[in-house]
């Protein structure tokens, strides 16, 4: 087709070709596989989670999955050197881009809820069973560890269960419930313990970690 549009066209396949041309041969484009590392990593984690969604799986543990091969010992023989740098330095940046997101969501959801005094004591109540909660947990997730003596064994098991944080995922689950009674009583209660766990767990961290482990501090 001589005309306009087929002189388009051809401009079109010719930069389709090119681009194809270019990331297929990284020595034709600068620094070409950190690219070609940095696109499949991407397509790594949007294809896991489309495959695992249509196959009516977790999304994000399936690509927690993916990430821990990406990250294993194999996939640091495929990605090594400059590569995996330029890929850490990216998905950092992500990460902290999404986290920062994460917490502005979370203290937008404050205006979704309607405090009320049995809420705020029911919140009371469930922030202890909650730290309980994840202790035991913790306990029998590392039983044996237990099998074996050791000084450190409780203060592990303390930081452990100190460090469980809860998030995003604790609030979004409760926002995602229908409108009605169960909602109304879950989300202020969810949202209560979530930010108990930032606030009163995760600034005072880093004390309990001195606290239980004095020598740190003296090595420090």
């Amino acid at each position: 087709n001589p005309g306009p549009d087929g002189q388009q066209q051809r401009r079109q396949k010719g930069g389709i070709t090119t681009t194809g041309y270019s990331l297929s041969s990284p020595q034709n484009c600068p620094n070409g596989r950190d690219h070609l590392n940095l696109l499949a990593s991407l397509a790594l984690a949007t294809g896991t989670y489309g495959l695992a969604h249509t196959l009516g799986m977790s999304g994000p543990i399936a690509v927690v999955a993916a990430g821990m091969s990406l990250g294993s010992v194999r996939g640091r023989t495929y990605i090594a050197g400059h590569s995996r740098e330029e890929l850490q330095t990216f998905w950092t940046l992500i990460d902290e881009v999404f986290n920062a997101l994460l917490f502005l969501l979370i203290g937008l959801v404050i205006f979704a809820i309607t405090p009320t005094w049995s809420n705020c004591i029911l919140t009371l109540a469930i922030i202890p069973l909650a730290v309980l909660a994840r202790g035991l947990s913790v306990f029998l997730s590392t039983v044996p560890m237990h099998l074996h003596p050791g000084k450190d064994r409780g203060r592990l098991l303390s930081i452990l269960t100190w460090g469980g944080l809860r998030g995003g995922i604790s609030v979004a689950l409760a926002l995602s419930l229908p409108e009605g009674a169960l909602r109304d009583t879950l989300l202020p209660i969810c949202y209560g313990v979530v930010v108990f766990t930032i606030f009163a767990q995760g600034l005072t961290m880093e004390r309990v970690v001195h606290y239980l482990y004095p020598e740190l501090g003296n090595k420090a």
